[in-house]
């Protein structure tokens, strides 16, 4: 009787991790896709409204979704006492901040690229690269959703055959 529920517990913690890992993966996708929103209402706030950053940081938050709300408070708040140059920054922030986000180390890098133009180089370049890391997070949104599927498959047979497995070895 012990080893019937022994192996249930097993069982259900094995699918229990199958659907966490989906879960994530599935999170991964909804970042880059956030990723991509932050990048197209920064554009909007340089091109249209020519805000400056520190507001477009705070305006972005307000209409964005976590971890990037919180992300850019935070940008908006370091801007006032920042010593050095704005990239400088933005890379440090990403890094502090890389615990929230569900990125492998290109796209951790991209976001880290995307902040060394802003306040250096004047409006028009700042859109033009801001266009550029757009269509690169279009990129990895593509390529993380085709691989979606698969992942989430894998992971959830994985999960399983390795309880059965473990259950197995323990009956």
């Amino acid at each position: 009787m012990l080893k019937i529920a022994g192996s249930l517990l097993v069982f259900a913690a094995s699918l229990l991790y199958g659907w966490k890992v989906k879960a994530e993966y599935a999170e991964h996708v909804e970042q880059l896709v956030g990723m991509k929103e932050m990048f197209l209402m920064m554009w909007g706030e340089i091109s249209y409204a020519r805000t400056p950053l520190k507001e477009a940081f705070l305006q972005i938050a307000a209409q964005g979704k976590e971890p990037f709300a919180s992300f850019l408070r935070r940008a908006a708040e370091g801007l006032e006492g920042q010593e050095g140059s704005m990239g400088s920054f933005w890379g440090r922030l990403v890094d502090e901040e890389a615990g929230r986000f569900l990125f492998t180390a290109k796209e951790r890098g991209l976001l880290k690229r995307a902040g060394e133009n802003f306040g250096y180089l004047d409006g028009q370049m700042q859109l033009k690269n801001l266009e550029l890391y757009i269509g690169q997070a279009e990129t990895l949104i593509q390529k993380a959703q085709g691989e979606l599927k698969d992942r989430q498959k894998l992971s959830g047979t994985l999960s399983l055959m390795c309880g059965l497995f473990v259950i197995i070895l323990l009956v």
